[in-house]
C-alpha cells in the first residue's frame, strides 16, 4: 500500500528570545538552497502557501512564517519581529539548507531587507511592496520600527541580491520610495515597478510570483 507524503508539515520555532513562533515547512533535501517567506502586517503563513509551492516545485525548500502575534504564534508584535526572521532563517539552516533566500510583503519586506543584511547565510532578498520604518511606525504608534536603518541595510556591499517589486497604485506605501532605495542598493539588484495594483495585489500576482521564484533561483543556484 502506498502512503502518500504531505508536501509540506508544521513546525515549532523559538525565536532567539524565547518566544514560541509557527510556520510550515516545504522540505528539500540537505545541501539545498531555501527560502523563508515573510508575511506583511496582519498577514499570516497560509496566505502565502503559493509562494513556497513554486518555491518547492524549482528545487528549493521554503518556510513560510507567522511572525510574533500573527497567526498561530505566541507574543506581541515588536523590535522582537526581526528576531522571528533570523530564528527562521537558523532553522532552514539546522535542516541542511543552504544558502538562504528571503521573500518578504510590506511589513516582511522591511524585515527581510534588514535580516539579510545581519545574517550571513542569506545571499538573495525579494522586498514587494517594502514598508518604510517610519511609516510603519506611525501605522503602529509604536517607535520600534525606527530603530532599523533600512538604508545602511542596503548599501552594505555584501554580495546579497536585492530586488524589488513595487505596485504604482499601492496607496499604503508609494513606489517612488522603493525606487530610490534601489537606486542606493549595493549591486547585484533589480528593480521592477508594476502599473496599477495595489499594496497587496503583487503579492498573489502570477506574473510577479514567476518573476520573484526565478530571481530567487537565479541567486540561490
Amino acid at each position: 500500500m502506498l502512503v502518500a507524503i504531505p508536501m509540506s508539515t508544521s513546525l515549532e520555532i523559538t525565536s532567539p528570545d524565547g518566544t514560541r513562533l509557527h510556520a510550515t515547512y516545504w522540505p528539500r533535501p540537505p545541501g539545498t538552497p531555501a527560502v523563508v517567506i515573510v508575511p506583511g502586517l496582519g498577514s499570516r503563513r497560509a496566505n502565502h502557501s503559493e509562494c513556497a509551492e513554486l518555491c518547492h516545485s524549482h528545487g528549493m525548500g521554503a518556510l513560510t512564517l507567522d511572525l510574533r502575534g500573527h497567526g498561530d504564534s505566541h507574543g506581541t508584535l515588536g523590535p522582537g519581529a526581526l528576531e522571528d526572521v533570523l530564528g527562521a532563517i537558523d532553522a532552514l539552516i539546522a535542516r541542511g539548507h543552504a544558502p538562504i533566500g528571503l521573500r518578504g510583503s510590506s511589513m516582511g519586506g522591511l524585515l527581510s531587507l534588514i535580516a539579510a543584511s545581519r545574517h550571513p547565510a542569506v545571499r538573495c532578498v525579494v522586498a514587494i511592496c517594502p514598508a518604510r520604518p517610519e511609516a510603519l511606525a506611525a501605522r503602529l504608534g509604536d517607535p520600534w520600527p525606527c530603530n532599523f536603518s533600512l538604508l545602511d541595510a542596503v548599501t552594505a556591499d555584501d554580495g546579497v541580491a536585492r530586488g524589488y517589486w513595487h505596485a504604482t497604485g499601492d496607496a499604503t506605501v508609494p513606489w517612488n520610495a522603493t525606487a530610490a532605495l534601489a537606486q542606493h542598493t549595493a549591486h547585484p539588484r533589480h528593480l521592477r515597478v508594476v502599473l496599477g495594483g495595489s499594496h497587496n495585489s503583487l503579492q498573489h500576482d502570477p506574473g510577479v510570483l514567476a518573476d520573484t521564484c526565478a530571481f530567487l533561483v537565479t541567486h540561490l543556484t
